[in-house]
């Protein structure tokens, strides 16, 4: 709620100004590549609380409202807030990198950020989304992510909607996902799985006694070597063979045949 208050609060602030100064603000307080190099170097983070329009403001407080508190139930204000600005933060870098050119406002990459940062630590949350905020869908929060960061992927790349930060939006999702994943949330990767996987399936290999291991590791590579010839076997068969003599071996105290 503090956050939700501080945009409006500036964004009123931003648009009197604007009122009496036209340009004023996004001079000094937006985004820009010009504004870093003369060492307005606050702009990365005034320009997180700046909107280009109530629309703009709205749509920014509700997706911070609604994933902002879910995100402060599960590990507390303090990360809530390091998610919001590391994410307004990293988009609004990599949107100075890819398009240097835009001054860029608005508080959508730290939104983003909590946005990803939730669908990563609830991912079968059922929620109800709002398509173009008319078609209301039924989904699991996983797959609110991966819409929001396929449709910046896709506007940015097409260049669709030249006035919206994708590029900081996508780079707000992934610290927010990047994130919740060093809080320990979210899956692992495949490597990981694989990794795991190897491990664990090793473990149980070494644990078995030799009549064990050749009645359910050895005989099934025998018969494919008895159909297919010895040179079918895979990297991972030649190492449970190898694995198997050295069970022997240990097994009548002799070394293993080679």
């Amino acid at each position: 709620m503090m956050l939700i208050v501080a945009n409006v609060a500036v964004s009123l602030l931003q648009w009197g100004i604007d009122w009496c100064s036209p340009g004023w603000t996004e001079t000094y307080f937006a985004l820009s590549r010009e504004g870093i190099a003369q060492g307005f170097y606050w702009q990365f983070l005034t320009y997180m609380f700046l909107h280009g329009g109530w629309l703009h403001l709205l749509v920014n407080c509700l997706g911070l409202y609604f994933a902002g508190r879910e995100v402060e139930i599960v590990c507390g204000p303090r990360h809530l807030l390091g998610i919001y600005f590391a994410g307004g933060l990293a988009g609004g870098i990599l949107q100075l990198l890819c398009v240097p050119g835009v001054p860029l406002i608005g508080a959508s990459a730290g939104v983003c950020a909590v946005l990803l940062a939730f669908t990563t630590m609830l991912p079968e949350l059922e929620i109800t989304a709002l398509i173009f905020f008319i078609l209301p869908i039924r989904m699991r929060a996983k797959w609110l992510g991966r819409i929001v960061v396929g449709s910046s992927i896709l506007f940015a790349v097409s260049g669709y909607g030249g006035n919206i930060g994708h590029v900081a939006h996508l780079g707000g999702a992934m610290l927010g996902w990047f994130y919740a994943r060093r809080l320990g949330f979210g899956g692992a990767f495949w490597l990981q799985r694989f990794v795991r996987d190897r491990r664990r399936t090793r473990e149980r290999q070494e644990r078995m006694d030799p009549n064990e291991f050749i009645s359910q590791e050895i005989d099934p590579i025998l018969d494919k070597i008895a159909r297919e010839g010895i040179q079918s076997l895979t990297r991972a068969e030649r190492r449970i063979l190898e694995l198997g003599r050295e069970k022997i071996a240990k097994k009548t105290g002799s070394p293993p045949l080679r």
